[in-house]
């Protein structure tokens, strides 16, 4: 009977001894489950509008944190220098602490931004930011007005294309920075140069930062009607800068409504090398707003002279003179820093 008693009590103790290292091992790769799931690859960026240049930045997740003493404008949506905030992989975060001077009115705007904890998480877990090699951003655009945006920035492998998904919008409150220096203060072109210029032709549009720019479906005809390859690059309202896309065939896009076109470069037939900035119209959007247009397309045709050329409108099978304006030969500086001058004896035809 003591030979059966043990005998029982050894596979009892087994038994336990087992069931307690199958516990142990359950509990250990769900935890582990539980933490690579809660954890993903990502790292903070910072925005701002094309020409509304902000500086003095801190931003603050928590868990991650990123900032600028330089002024800097990108481009809305466009991240601004790179970051590494220590741990690759952290936590969706709830928040994000926010300070910024936005140059073109004085202003510094601070506060505290809530964010859609879930659905952050949810949009790391769809392009797989728990595994290895996949990283991806959320970026903190600060914009005149005290207007933010936080998107989610990453690769789309599948689409093989960049995505950035807005996910939080918010105003802060501002005060008048009367510490900046007194030069920068005083607004005119010997201070700000092409920044001064950029707003006397668009002012601050706060408006495009309250509500979402409109995206409309937009084709542009520069290169067949001239039978030469035409580069270009332009602004929207709110400062998104987009690099233009045409071709033999035609490139439907959907983006939002240009306000200027940032380079305009063409080759005469002299050899000459032409690029300049064409401002549109100042209520080009609220005529096409008007019209109640779903799809655009803009032609550009070069006159004769090889430096005059005028941009239409085609829509609905008409055709609308826009603009026509002289195109510049850029000056050495211009080319190397890739930034050119205004065109000149520019005329307006939507008034």
């Amino acid at each position: 009977m003591k030979i059966i008693f043990k005998t029982r009590l050894m596979k009892d103790s087994c038994i336990i001894h087992n069931w307690m290292l199958m516990t142990i091992c359950l509990t250990s790769l769900f935890m582990l489950f539980s933490c690579q799931k809660t954890k993903f690859q990502w790292e903070p960026g910072i925005s701002a509008p094309k020409y509304y240049l902000v500086g003095d930045v801190k931003i603050d997740f928590g868990n991650a944190g990123h900032g600028s003493l330089t002024n800097f404008d990108p481009g809305w949506g466009n991240i601004y220098g790179a970051v590494s905030s220590g741990d690759i992989y952290k936590e969706a975060p709830k928040e994000v602490l926010i300070h910024y001077a936005s140059c073109a009115e004085n202003y510094t705007y601070e506060g505290k931004v809530l964010l859609p904890q879930e659905r952050i998480r949810s949009l790391f877990e769809k392009y797989n930011l728990d595994k290895k090699g996949n990283s991806g951003n959320l970026v903190v655009g600060m914009a005149p007005g005290g207007w933010i945006r936080v998107w989610f920035h990453t690769l789309d492998e599948k689409a093989n294309d960049l995505v950035n998904i807005e996910v939080a919008k918010a105003q802060l409150k501002g005060s008048y920075d009367d510490t900046a220096n007194e030069r920068y203060k005083v607004k005119n072109f010997e201070n700000w140069g092409k920044y001064y210029t950029y707003w006397q032709h668009h002012g601050i549009p706060y408006e495009a930062w309250a509500n979402n720019e409109k995206e409309y479906d937009m084709y542009f005809d520069f290169n067949k009607p001239n039978k030469r390859e035409i580069q270009f690059s332009y602004i929207s309202s709110d400062g998104t800068f987009y690099q233009g896309e045409q071709g033999d065939v035609e490139i439907k896009v959907h983006q939002k409504l240009p306000v200027q076109i940032e380079q305009m470069p063409w080759l005469a037939k002299s050899g000459s090398s032409y690029c300049c900035k064409v401002p549109f119209p100042k209520n080009f959007k609220k005529y096409i707003e008007q019209k109640k247009l779903r799809e655009i397309k803009f032609r550009l045709e070069i006159e004769k002279d090889d430096e005059h050329a005028i941009m239409y409108l085609i829509t609905k099978g008409t055709k609308e003179k826009i603009v026509r304006f002289k195109n510049k030969q850029p000056t050495q500086k211009e080319i190397e820093e890739v930034d050119y001058d205004y065109a000149t004896e520019v005329e307006y035809f939507i008034k």
